[in-house]
């Protein structure tokens, strides 16, 4: 079982995003999107999104950007989106950020 860990903006963050208003979630993703740099305290701005039923990356991150296997998916919230670049997957405890290209092993600390 994979889990994946996605940053969800409130509404009211996103509505400050809107106003030009710095949202230290926002500048995260946009960081992990563009540049690919984790650093663990980034971690607390991520909330679990999806479980999916495989031990594959690749197959967890086609099932919830495709969305070719609802069946696999377990959907966690009601402010999730698509797999992306800047999201986490965990496997066994591991952690993985979806890259450009592929999977980047990371490794997330408590802060």
């Amino acid at each position: 079982m994979i889990t994946i860990h996605q940053i969800q903006l409130t509404s009211d963050q996103i509505d400050a995003v809107n106003a030009g208003s710095k949202v230290e979630a926002f500048e995260t993703k946009n960081k992990l999107s563009i540049f690919g740099a984790f650093k663990s305290e980034m971690f607390s701005h991520f909330t679990a999104a999806f479980k999916v039923n495989t031990l594959r990356l690749e197959e967890a991150f086609e099932w919830t950007n495709l969305w070719n296997r609802q069946d696999k998916v377990d959907v966690l919230g009601d402010r999730n989106h698509s797999s992306s670049v800047g999201d986490i997957f965990e496997l066994n405890g591991e952690f993985f950020l979806c890259s450009n290209f592929g999977f980047k092993q990371i490794k997330v600390e408590e802060v």
